[in-house]
C-alpha cells in the first residue's frame, strides 16, 4: 500500500508484499515478480497479482501519451517464457474509475499476454449502459496478437496514444518497436476517468513470472497532442546499462557427439550487440567454438567440430570467453557486453575422441500395440441443484466449478435445457442461448449468471443438467463425468403478498456473484481506484445500515443473515475500500 512518485504522478503499490514483489534495479527499472499464491489484500486466491497503480484519475475524454519499455524475463527451458494462466494476464491497464460507475468493470483497454504472445484488447459500452460484464453491455474488441512469441531478456518500445470517451471522438493507437499495430477510432471506455495501472495481473498459475518497466513517462491533455519541437543534444540521463548473458544453449543439447560431429553453441544477450573480429568459446574438452554470426542481433552463434584430438568428456561446458586479436563484443553505445553468463555445463551432451562405427543390421522386432490412452474424469462442482430467479432482467449465479487433476485434457461443461426465456453469460460478458450449449473451463471459471426474461404470472422450473467432459489433446480420447442437474423457478414462488411480494422483486436483480461466492460483498459496487484510500468514513454507517436492510429483505435463505448484521454494525470503522471487491480485470 506504499505510494511513491513516477515521473511526477503518485502511484500505489498492489501486491503481495514479499521481498521480490517489487524491485528497483536501476533509477529507471521497476522489476514485478509473481508466484502462486501472490495477491493483493483485496484478492482472492484465484488472483496473482503485483501492479502499481496512479492515485490520480483522468477525466474521460482527455487526451493521454504512454511511452515506457518492457521485457519479460525467462522463466522456462533453454531462456523460453512459460504462460498457463488459462483466464487472463494483463500486463498494463487503463483501469475505469469503479466508485464512478457503480460496478465493478474489465480495463476499458489493456496490454496482455495470452501464452506467450502479446495482445491489445480495448472494450467500451454505449452511453448510459450498465458496463458490469454480467449486464452483457460490454463491447470487446481484440485489436491485435503478435503472431511471434515474446523474446525474453529484450525490451520492447510499447508507445500508446489514446482518448478513453465513449461519447465521441475516442480512439486507440498502438506501436511497437516503431512499428504501429493498432489504429482504432470509435467509442472507448465506458464514460468514466481512468488511471494507468502496470506490472503482473493474471488469473493463478504455477510458473514464477518476472516483468520489467524501464523508462515510463505519461503525458495527459495538450502536453499529450503537442508537436515534438527539436531540441539540441543533450547528454543522456539515463545509465547506459552493458549487455549481459542471459542464457546459453548447445545442439544438440544432450548425447553423445563423435569425431567429426559439429556442435552448435548460442549465447542470448539482454540487448542488439555488434561484433568485431572472431571472439570464440572456451571448452572442457580442450576445444574452442568459433564465432560464426549473430552480429547486429542479441542473438550470437559459435559451432565446434569434435576432433580425435579432444578429451573425452560426460559433460561438456563452455568455461570462457576469449576476445583475442581486438575482438569485442559492445551495444550500440559502445559498451563492452558483460559475458559472465556465459559459462555454463551442459549436463548429459558427452563428447568422444573416437569415431563412430557403421552399425550392422539388425532384425526388425515385432511393434508393439500401443496402450490405451487414458483421460482423467474432471470434476464438476454444484453449490447448489436448486435456483430460483425473479422474473424479467433477474439473475442467478450457478455456483459451478470445474477442476481436473491433468492440466494437458482440455475440459468443457455442456449445460442443456436453458428454455427460451433464459440466458447464461460468462465473467467476460459473452453471453449464450439455447437448449444446448458448451463452455470452455475459462469460461466456466469467469462465473456463470443465468439471466430471466420471463413475462408471465406463473412459475415455470426448468431443469439444466450439467455434464462436465475431458478430451486428450493428442489423441482426442474424451471422457465425461455423472451429468447433474440444477432446477430454477422463475420467478421465486411469493411467501406474503402485495408491496412486501413487489420489494423482493426488485432487490434481487441486483444479486450477481462470481462463482464460488456467497458474501454481501458481491452486491457491492466494486473499485480499486486509489484516488479513493483514504475515502473519509462519515457515511459509512448510514450506508452500511442500507445495504444490510437492502440484502436481509432480498436474501435467498442461504447466508445466515444474522452474521451479516453483526459485520455490518461495524460500518463507521471500515474504509470504502473495506466493503469494495477489486475486480479480476
Amino acid at each position: 500500500m506504499t505510494r511513491f512518485s513516477i515521473g511526477g504522478d503518485v502511484y500505489g503499490v498492489q501486491d503481495a508484499s514479499t521481498s521480490y514483489s517489487l524491485t528497483n534495479p536501476d533509477p529507471q527499472t521497476l522489476r514485478f515478480q509473481v508466484q502462486q499464491g501472490d495477491h493483493a489484500w483485496y484478492d482472492d486466491s484465484s488472483v496473482d497479482r503485483s501492479e502499481v497503480s496512479g492515485a490520480g484519475n483522468i477525466p474521460g475524454g482527455t487526451p493521454l501519451n504512454l511511452n515506457y519499455q518492457f521485457m519479460v524475463e525467462a522463466n522456462g527451458p533453454n531462456g523460453s517464457f512459460t504462460n498457463t494462466a488459462d483466464g487472463w494476464f494483463i500486463v498494463g491497464q487503463m483501469h475505469n474509475d469503479d466508485n464512478s460507475s457503480g460496478v465493478g468493470t474489465s480495463p476499458p483497454f489493456a496490454i496482455q499476454l495470452v501464452g506467450d504472445h502479446l495482445q491489445v484488447v480495448a472494450r467500451y459500452v454505449q452511453p448510459g449502459q450498465d458496463p458490469s460484464n454480467g449486464a452483457g453491455n460490454v463491447q470487446m474488441l481484440t485489436l491485435w496478437t503478435d503472431p511471434n512469441p515474446i523474446q525474453t531478456g529484450v525490451y520492447n518500445n510499447i508507445q500508446i496514444q489514446a482518448d478513453v470517451s465513449n461519447t465521441g471522438g475516442g480512439y486507440l493507437k498502438v506501436s511497437i518497436n516503431g512499428t504501429q499495430v493498432v489504429n482504432y477510432s470509435g467509442p472507448l471506455g465506458y464514460g468514466q476517468a481512468t488511471n494507468w495501472e502496470y506490472g503482473v495481473y493474471r488469473s493463478t498459475a504455477p510458473e514464477t513470472v518476472a516483468v520489467d518497466y524501464r523508462n515510463m513517462t505519461l503525458l495527459t491533455g495538450a502536453a499529450a497532442t503537442a508537436p515534438t519541437q527539436p531540441t539540441t543534444p543533450t547528454t543522456p540521463t539515463t545509465p547506459n546499462v552493458a549487455p549481459t548473458v542471459t542464457k546459453a544453449s548447445a545442439s544438440p543439447g544432450t548425447g553423445t557427439e563423435h569425431v567429426g560431429d559439429v556442435v552448435t553453441l548460442t549465447l542470448g544477450l539482454s540487448e542488439a550487440v555488434t561484433v568485431k573480429g572472431t571472439p570464440t568459446l572456451s571448452l572442457n574438452d580442450g576445444a574452442s567454438a568459433t564465432y560464426v554470426g549473430g552480429s547486429g542481433t542479441n542473438t550470437l552463434t559459435f559451432q565446434v567440430k569434435v576432433a580425435a584430438t579432444d578429451t573425452n568428456t560426460s559433460a561438456l561446458a563452455i568455461t570462457a570467453v576469449n576476445l583475442a586479436n581486438g575482438a569485442s563484443i559492445t551495444d550500440s553505445g559502445g559498451l563492452a557486453a558483460n559475458l559472465s553468463g556465459a559459462v555454463k555445463t551442459f549436463s548429459g551432451l558427452q563428447i568422444s575422441n573416437t569415431p563412430i562405427m557403421p552399425t550392422q543390421p539388425t532384425t526388425p522386432t515385432t511393434p508393439t500395440t500401443p496402450s490405451t490412452p487414458t483421460v482423467t474424469t474432471p470434476v464438476l462442482s454444484v453449490a447448489d441443484s436448486s435456483l430460483w430467479v425473479a422474473g424479467r432482467g433477474g439473475h442467478v449465479d450457478l455456483g459451478t466449478k470445474l477442476s481436473t487433476t491433468d492440466p494437458n485434457d482440455k475440459v468443457s461443461l455442456n449445460i442443456k435445457g436453458l428454455p427460451k426465456y433464459e440466458t447464461i453469460t460468462t465473467g467476460d460478458g459473452t453471453t449464450f442461448r439455447g437448449g444446448n450449449i458448451t463452455l470452455s473451463s475459462a469460461q466456466v471459471a469467469s462465473g456463470l449468471t443465468l439471466t430471466s426474461y420471463y413475462r408471465g404470472n406463473a412459475h415455470p422450473v426448468s431443469t439444466l443438467t450439467l455434464t462436465a467432459s475431458a478430451t486428450d489433446p493428442v489423441t482426442g480420447a474424451v471422457t465425461s463425468a455423472t451429468p447433474q442437474t440444477i432446477t430454477v423457478t422463475d420467478p421465486r414462488p411469493s411467501a406474503t403478498s402485495g408491496s412486501t411480494a413487489n420489494q423482493d422483486h426488485g432487490l434481487h436483480h441486483h444479486h450477481h456473484l462470481a462463482s464460488g461466492s456467497s458474501t454481501l460483498a458481491a452486491t457491492v459496487p466494486q473499485t480499486t481506484s486509489l484516488a479513493n484510500y483514504d475515502t473519509a468514513k462519515g457515511s459509512q454507517a448510514s450506508h452500511s445500515f442500507a445495504l444490510l436492510n437492502q440484502y436481509l429483505a432480498g436474501s435467498s435463505g442461504r447466508v445466515d443473515g444474522g452474521l451479516i448484521a453483526a459485520a455490518v454494525s461495524n460500518g463507521t470503522a471500515w474504509a470504502q475500500n473495506a466493503f469494495l471487491t477489486k475486480p479480476h480485470h
